[in-house]
């Protein structure tokens, strides 16, 4: 089964300190490693306004470790998937996560191929032409990400450097309601999804039936990454290395774990989100 993970930080130079507590949330064995999450993985990194893919559809291992992938980046934040397609056909393009200048946006969930062509070209009619050109595939997932574009436009916000987190949750959950009512109409099931978005200032998370968790990170008094990188360069041991100011979230939507210790659940139809102090808020 796939999960979604995201990271959303205030510290790019500690991004692998503020992790390293949610490591074992950033494992997942792949289905041709005999475990339970499909081939391939994806990432997704903002840095500085920039946002950065890198897409895998086919597990090159047993495993998949983001934090190993990650860590040594210096990143604002990032939004992976683990599990991209069940046998490992997934085309890139049709990868999350997706990007559009600087937001970046990644989900997980279930709206079968059949439920999204039914209403495939209603989401693309009620989508601005700039931004259809940007679609360059044919998945359920970009489609509705450029429709949050969409009502993220519509609001006015679409290119705000650092827009009020609850205008953009706004503007989400308009866009899921819209697929929902699409959906009803068409005879199908409701939206069953948990996804991410990010523009590096601003982060916005919601799960509709699928399980959703994050840990906040306030401050780390003696970070052990950064003691070991000390002791390797001969700074001996015993140096205390402390983050007071270092502030993040890291978000998992995996419906394969009940619960972590530390980690605080998301209700289902709400959302969180975050602005500039990294401090969460469920709405």
């Amino acid at each position: 089964m796939s999960h979604l993970v995201a990271y959303f930080g205030n510290e790019p130079e500690n991004m692998a300190c503020a992790l390293l507590s949610a490591r074992t949330a950033l494992y997942a064995r792949t289905q041709r490693g005999g475990g339970t999450v499909g081939d391939g993985f994806g990432l997704g990194f903002v840095q500085g306004g920039d946002v950065l893919l890198r897409k895998r559809p086919r597990a090159e291992a047993a495993e998949v470790d983001l934090y190993g992938l990650v860590h040594d980046a210096r990143a604002d934040a990032f939004v992976g998937r683990v599990g991209l397609s069940h046998d490992g056909n997934t085309p890139a393009e049709d990868a999350d996560p997706f990007r559009f200048r600087s937001w970046l946006f990644g989900s997980v969930g279930d709206l079968p191929d059949a439920d999204f062509e039914a209403i495939r070209e209603r989401m693309l009619e009620s989508t601005p032409a700039f931004l259809r050109r940007n679609i360059r595939g044919r998945s359920s997932s970009e489609h509705l990400f450029h429709l949050f574009l969409a009502f993220m436009h519509d609001a006015g916000i679409l290119d705000q450097p650092t827009p009020a987190p609850a205008a953009v949750q706004l503007a989400l959950r308009n866009s899921l309601a819209f697929v929902d009512r699409l959906l009803v109409a068409a005879g199908a099931q409701p939206l069953e999804i948990a996804l991410a978005a990010t523009n590096g200032r601003c982060f916005v998370a919601t799960s509709y039936g699928y399980p959703m968790r994050y840990l906040q990170i306030e401050g780390i008094s003696d970070c052990p990454v950064c003691q070991a990188a000390a002791d390797r360069g001969g700074g001996g041991p015993g140096r205390r290395v402390p983050h007071e100011a270092l502030r993040a979230i890291i978000l998992e939507a995996n419906p394969g774990v009940i619960a972590r210790p530390g980690w605080h659940e998301v209700p289902d139809r709400a959302a969180l989100i975050a602005g500039p102090d990294r401090i969460p808020q469920i709405v």
